[in-house]
């Protein structure tokens, strides 16, 4: 991906952008921040402050934020990985009113639900202003959502001028199942918050030399779409099987699954600590007394803890039903990827962990920080950016020759 076009412009561009989205987690803010910067006015309408299963301290720092009028629905997600998990659902009511009072150039508007069939809806009422579709999705997180929501997000997708993806396998997604012309499409990926983690490579003390001890830390909610009890019972199996090697595996987060893990039994050679939420500013402290982040997760769009860990320099032993994984993590170069449905899978994957000598290890952690070294909000906002350039920017004053190709390309696109 190429540089954000806001490095080779002197003035922010002359348009007015609303960002509307169900609320701001913390790593977005910065990306956000980002995009602000590049045009003349920005501003983000939120469906709700917060949902009801996150728990950090909001900020909206240098945002022009409204929250919306919106009613919430909980329903489940049932996957074809066997798992079910809670799903908000919003429906904010006062989109039109909104956009009115904004009046948009541009309405960059995230997921492919309610929210954006409103942000349609004033686009095709006022045809001035642009409609962008932001995706997060990934084949496998995709799996199972039915024939007829397939139709629907066509349809929608149809009236965008451009749609963005966060990853590969989101990318293929949108052009091969949702057939999302190609011009149309830019990046608007995932990025750590570049406000907790250090820009230069972490230094690492070395591991005891025979490996005997894992200190495994596992990040996110404590629910069956993460994967955390069959993973605990899977290490449970492993070191019975191999009582020479230790294992201390720490939980941060909270969830329902909390119980189930609290009440395990196992051998004197797994500890399993809960050590419950873990605020932004402290995880990187978090991370750099552990040897490696593990991840079991059934279905992630991304999975941005796999970015945090390889910012601090920490291998992951991933699942591959996460985009960040299958994106990121490469085989004994800065980690391991298993599949948590197999039980032999991660047996393997801790084969690998526990041979792997120290110089190895610290090979591998300068690797997991190389890895993501260029991926920064900035970065991940520059997709962005040149989509809104592309849409409202005149192509031959353009600075940037692959956008003012792109640009011409999308042009030429039949428009529903």
């Amino acid at each position: 991906m190429s540089n954000t076009l806001g490095d080779s412009v002197d003035q922010p561009l002359d348009v007015r952008v609303v960002f509307m989205t169900h609320y701001i987690p913390l790593y977005q803010v910065r990306v956000l921040q980002a995009i602000a910067a590049s045009v003349r006015e920005f501003h983000v309408l939120l469906s709700t402050p917060i949902e009801p299963n996150r728990d950090f301290q909001l900020d909206w720092s240098g945002l022009n934020v409204n929250v919306q009028k919106n009613f919430m629905l909980r329903r489940p997600w049932k996957h074809t990985s066997g798992f079910v998990d809670d799903l908000y659902v919003h429906f904010p009511t006062d989109t039109q009113a909104q956009l009115r009072r904004l009046k948009p150039d541009i309405v960059m508007s995230l997921e492919l639900g309610a929210r954006s069939v409103g942000a349609a809806q004033y686009c095709r009422k006022n045809p001035d202003a642009k409609l962008i579709l932001c995706t997060y999705m990934s084949e496998h997180s995709e799996q199972g959502r039915g024939w007829m929501r397939r139709v629907l997000r066509r349809r929608l997708i149809r009236q965008a001028d451009a749609v963005t993806y966060n990853g590969p396998s989101c990318l293929r997604y949108l052009r091969d199942r949702l057939l999302v012309p190609g011009p149309k499409l830019f990046p608007l990926p995932y990025a750590a918050d570049d406000r907790v983690f250090a820009v230069d490579p972490p230094h690492r003390t070395a591991s005891d030399g025979g490996r005997q001890l894992g200190k495994l830390l596992c990040i996110g909610q404590l629910s069956d779409r993460k994967g955390v009890v069959p993973l605990a019972e899977q290490l449970v199996a492993y070191c019975r099987q191999n009582p020479n090697r230790h294992i201390e595996l720490t939980f941060a987060g909270e969830g329902p699954k909390r119980d189930a893990l609290e009440s395990m039994v196992t051998p004197d050679n797994l500890q399993l600590h809960l050590i419950g939420n873990v605020a932004s500013t402290e995880l990187r402290k978090t991370l750099a007394v552990h040897d490696a982040v593990i991840s079991p997760t059934l279905a992630d769009e991304w999975l941005l803890v796999v970015n945090e860990a390889f910012h601090a320099g920490v291998p992951v032993i991933g699942s591959v039903y996460a985009q960040a994984v299958t994106t990121l993590v490469q085989d004994d170069v800065n980690g391991w990827r298993f599949d948590p449905l197999q039980d032999a899978s991660i047996a393997s994957a801790m084969d690998r962990y526990f041979d792997t000598d120290d110089v190895a290890w610290n090979a591998m952690r300068q690797a997991a920080f190389r890895s993501v070294r260029e991926r920064t909000p900035h970065w991940a906002a520059s997709g962005a950016i040149r989509a809104i350039h592309a849409l409202k920017a005149d192509p031959w004053r353009l600075p940037d020759p692959e956008l003012r190709s792109r640009m011409t390309a999308k042009l030429a696109v039949p428009q529903p």
